[in-house]
Order: C-alpha cells, then sequence, then structure tokens
C-alpha cells in the first residue's frame, strides 16, 4: 500500500511539474568481437583449459580449429565428446583424441598424465564463460523528484499529533 501511495504521488507531481525523464546508465555496451571470434550465444570466447601437471602439454599448447575440433601440438586432432554445465554457469566442452594416435605419438609422455603406460587418450577442455551483459548498455529510466521527496520528508518531520484523553463516560 505505501509503495502505491508513493508512486501515486510521484505521479500527481509530475503532472504538477512536469520535468523530462532522465537516463542513468547501470552498466556499459559489451565490446564487440571480431568476426573469428564471435562466441556462441550468450557466452563469451571460449578458453582452452589450463595445465594440470608441471611439463606437460598446457592448455596454450591446443587450438581450436574452425571445423569444430581442437588441434594438437603434435599435428592430432581432438573431438568432441561431451557438454557439461559448470556451477557457476560455464559451459565444459570436453574433447577427445583417438587413442591410436596417443600411442603411435612420440610426445606420449608429455602429451599424457602417466605416459607410455596410460591407457587412456588425451582430453582437453574447452570452456564457455556466461556473458555478462549484452551489446547495448543497460538504462534506467526515471523521473528526478529529488525535491519533491525532500519535500514531502521535511512536512512529516514537522507535523505534531496532539493526543488528549476524554473523560470517562459512565457505563
Amino acid at each position: 500500500m505505501a509503495r502505491w501511495v508513493w508512486n501515486l504521488r510521484l505521479e500527481l507531481g509530475h503532472h504538477l511539474k512536469p520535468e523530462p525523464v532522465r537516463t542513468t546508465e547501470f552498466a556499459p555496451a559489451l565490446a564487440t568481437f571480431q568476426s573469428e571470434q564471435v562466441p556462441a550465444s550468450g557466452y563469451e570466447p571460449p578458453v582452452i583449459g589450463k595445465a594440470w601437471k608441471a611439463g606437460r602439454y598446457s592448455g596454450g599448447d591446443f587450438t581450436l580449429q574452425t571445423d569444430g575440433t581442437v588441434g594438437c601440438p603434435e599435428g592430432k586432432k581432438l573431438f568432441h565428446q561431451e557438454c557439461r554445465q559448470e556451477r557457476d554457469g560455464s559451459l565444459r566442452m570436453v574433447y577427445e583424441a583417438q587413442i591410436a594416435d596417443c600411442r603411435a605419438c612420440e610426445q606420449r609422455p608429455q602429451g599424457q598424465w602417466h605416459g607410455q603406460e596410460n591407457q587412456h587418450p588425451r582430453r582437453v577442455s574447452v570452456l564457455l564463460h556466461p556473458r555478462l551483459g549484452g551489446s547495448a548498455p543497460l538504462l534506467w529510466c526515471d523521473w528526478p523528484r529529488r525535491q519533491q521527496r525532500r519535500a514531502c520528508i521535511q512536512v512529516l518531520r514537522h507535523q505534531h499529533l496532539s493526543v488528549t484523553e476524554s473523560a470517562v463516560l459512565p457505563a
């Protein structure tokens, strides 16, 4: 009820003294991406996962290919295997090489966790973090009503209420 009365008072105050609507920018527009970096809808550009063991290939050694695969430093391809939604809203896409390519590779100890003893192919994660804004700035439009609010508060502060007790009537 109080919010309704407040909004009604603002509306009536605007009719008595019309003022132009002001615009406040809460968030700027996001920077535009180059054509080769255009992210999937609602996500930032893809980021390849970091290294998880010292002396091994890191995410920076792998490259995203235009055909939807990830390129290995040795020239082989890793293919898309699964997508997982992370708790923070990110999308994790997991790419995996073919085991035959990993077994025949001379750089197998650098590319895999257990080196020559590994029974599984190399896997690489690509993260898509959600975009935090849009292509246009986030704007808020309203009437500047600071003077009306201050005047209303001054009136309320200077009001006095007198309560008197009347004589008690017999029952």
